[in-house]
């Protein structure tokens, strides 16, 4: 899909982009070549394995690199380390949990422009956030994949 847009001008991104996880670095299909940016990155900090690996292997499938958190503090640390595009927080992770984890990233000058979009069946409203003002965004889980695909677009091209 067209409609997510790459990461920084200037020189792209040559060879394989080996994606940390909380597993360890591993190889993934996120290559480009000397004429493309490299694919818009988006960081999934979710803790339940199976949600992370349904909505990873949607996000992978159309075209997104996708690096994963089962915590808090990887969240942090990857974040910082690899500056995605984009990062999908679920509320309820373990240890440092996705409120504390936004305050940390938004206060921090090196990560604060990057989009933290709540993502967790927790978040009933914008209400929710409102109070907090270090989500940009939410989406509810249980979300379907293209609908899933669909917001991840929009967050993409509404805060490129």
């Amino acid at each position: 899909m067209g409609a997510a847009k790459g990461h920084e001008a200037g020189e792209p991104h040559r060879g394989s982009l080996k994606m940390a996880t909380a597993r360890g670095s591993q190889d993934q299909a996120c290559t480009t070549d000397r004429d493309r940016q490299r694919p818009p990155v988006v960081l999934l900090a979710e803790d339940h394995e199976d949600t992370r690996r349904v909505y990873g292997l949607i996000l992978r499938h159309f075209g997104y690199c996708v690096e994963e958190a089962t915590n808090g503090h990887d969240a942090v640390q990857l974040v910082k380390a690899s500056r995605p595009n984009l990062v999908l927080m679920d509320i309820g992770l373990p240890g440092i949990d996705g409120w504390q984890v936004s305050h940390i990233l938004k206060s921090d000058p090196d990560t604060t422009s990057i989009p933290l979009i709540a993502f967790s069946a927790h978040i009933d409203s914008t209400d929710d956030l409102t109070d907090s003002q270090t989500f940009d965004g939410y989406i509810m889980k249980s979300v379907s994949p293209m609908e899933l695909v669909r917001r991840v677009n929009a967050y993409m091209e509404l805060l490129a």
